[in-house]
């Protein structure tokens, strides 16, 4: 499935070219296709990765992010954790949060919502749903 012409201009036009996106994953090729997809729905700026929640502290504590991408479940914590962590950060703690993971139940979802994620996705995700997820964090924080 693609994401219509209108939708990547939409955000290509919100998201400035300058932004920063962390993608927080533990599986490689899942960090991909992340980044894949997330370029294909018109995110033009820099995209960092880190495949671990040390590795992702240490992105926010080198400089300027914009957005997160995190999954739940990692090598030395979980994203719900380092989710928490961001919104003690005074510099990201306003930035969107996409929690995108495999875990479907309400409750990780409420849990998440309730914590401080903008969005939620389920692995594995559709573009178009992550086209949206993206848009919707963006502008409910940044507008």
């Amino acid at each position: 499935m693609s994401v219509s012409s209108d939708k990547v201009d939409k955000i290509s036009k919100a998201i400035s070219q300058t932004a920063v996106t962390l993608i927080l994953e533990d599986m490689t090729n899942v960090r991909e296709q992340m980044v894949n997809d997330l370029r294909q729905i018109g995110v033009t700026g820099k995209i960092l990765e880190a495949e671990n929640v040390q590795q992702a502290i240490e992105h926010t504590q080198k400089g300027k992010i914009d957005m997160i991408i995190s999954d739940w479940n990692l090598p030395d914590g979980t994203g719900l954790d380092f989710l928490k962590q961001t919104k003690t950060n005074p510099t990201i703690a306003n930035i969107p949060f996409i929690m995108c993971t495999t875990m479907d139940e309400i409750t990780n979802i409420m849990e998440a919502i309730e914590e401080g994620a903008t969005e939620y996705i389920v692995k594995p995700w559709e573009i178009d749903e992550l086209a949206d997820k993206v848009l919707d964090s963006w502008t409910r924080i940044y507008s």
